[in-house]
């Protein structure tokens, strides 16, 4: 039975440059709908109540919905959530309300995940973020007195023209928020976005892997452990949800935009907010094909330090994994970019920072 849950809330209060995810600007009269039909959509599947292990409500900004609908989904959420199950709600610091808090709080959500982005003003101006530092201390501080302490608190970095002290400089501000888990992210400028628009560039590859150095080292020095590639966690506090992912494991996907993974198909809703209120939903359905299974699995496994057992590759794909791999498979551990232990995969410091060369070498 699947037991993770991916809920999608497209609305938002104002555009980020860097964003190319399935959003929409506010419409108070979409988003009555919106409710309505997302409520819908999800009782179409007839998941059992009290069955998911985890449910993750991602936008777009969850928190930009005004109370009443706030509310009406949280609290619709809640009766899907299994005991001890993990309930995870994103939201951005200038939305969520002590109110909004108290909803969380009343319907057993216990994980939340705040786009930050940046400490600096200079740079939450670039991308357009509605907030200020001393929002994120205020909204934090109001979390942990509410008894949510499970926080998770997202950075962007290779920034346009970010320097690595001003990365040094944000990671030391969100240090001292003293949160359980951290995620960050190099910034990529896809082709739908603000920035791409503007004609801004990546930095340098050099560039974005010296930071990423830099922001693991410190982590590492605070008691932070990297659990996946982009995530760092203190012990105990990994995204269970976001796991089902690195895991290849089946969820549903609900909402405009959103993906899932069902009976061996993956789907995608539509992206189309006024196609989503008319009752059309899943878009695309591409079934995993057998010669589809070893990049699948490899894709997603290979992303967490801990990899995968060697017999959960031959259980998915069908064939032993060093059979598979041969001589490659020599190669990359002779490289240092891949180790094994205990009959376990996983990529070294040194070949996470070459991931896709890694992953691709191996198909």
């Amino acid at each position: 039975m699947t037991t993770s849950l991916y809920v999608h809330i497209p609305f938002c209060s104002r555009i980020c440059s860097y964003c190319d995810f399935s959003k929409v600007l506010f419409n108070e009269k979409w988003a009555f709908s919106y409710i309505d039909k997302l409520i819908e959509e999800i009782e179409g599947y007839n998941i059992p109540k009290h069955s998911q292990k985890t449910i993750y409500v991602g936008g777009g900004t969850p928190s930009a919905l005004p109370y009443v609908l706030f509310n009406k989904i949280i609290g619709y959420l809640s009766q899907y959530l299994a005991e001890d199950g993990e309930f995870s709600v994103e939201a951005n610091p200038e939305s969520l309300s002590v109110e909004k808090i108290g909803i969380l709080k009343e319907n057993g959500v216990n994980r939340v995940s705040l786009g930050v982005e940046s400490s600096q003003n200079k740079y939450l101006e670039m991308m357009e973020r509605p907030h200020s530092f001393e929002d994120v201390e205020a909204v934090v501080s109001n979390l942990k007195c509410a008894g949510l302490t499970n926080i998770n608190i997202d950075l962007i970095y290779a920034l346009p023209g970010e320097t690595n002290e001003e990365v040094e400089t944000d990671i030391n501000a969100l240090l001292s928020l003293d949160v359980p888990h951290i995620s960050t992210y190099s910034l990529i400028l896809e082709d739908s976005t603000k920035f791409k628009n503007l004609g801004l560039k990546e930095a340098d590859d050099s560039v974005q892997a010296e930071q990423y150095e830099l922001i693991l080292k410190t982590l590492r020095e605070h008691g932070y452990e990297r659990y996946e590639v982009s995530n760092y966690s203190k012990p105990g506090f990994e995204s269970k949800h976001n796991s089902v992912y690195w895991r290849n494991e089946e969820y549903y996907g609900c909402g405009m935009g959103a993906s899932g993974y069902l009976n061996g198909i993956r789907y995608k809703n539509t992206g189309s907010i006024l196609a989503y209120l008319s009752g059309k939903t899943v878009a695309e359905e591409e079934p995993v094909l057998d010669s589809d299974k070893p990049l699948l699995f490899l894709m997603t496994n290979l992303r967490l330090k801990s990899g995968f057992e060697i017999s959960k590759f031959k259980e998915f794909v069908g064939v032993d994994f060093r059979e598979f791999a041969g001589e490659k498979l020599n190669k990359l551990v002779s490289d240092g970019l891949i180790a094994i232990e205990s009959e376990r995969v996983h990529v070294t410091d040194k070949g996470m920072l070459l991931l896709d060369k890694v992953t691709i070498s191996l198909i």
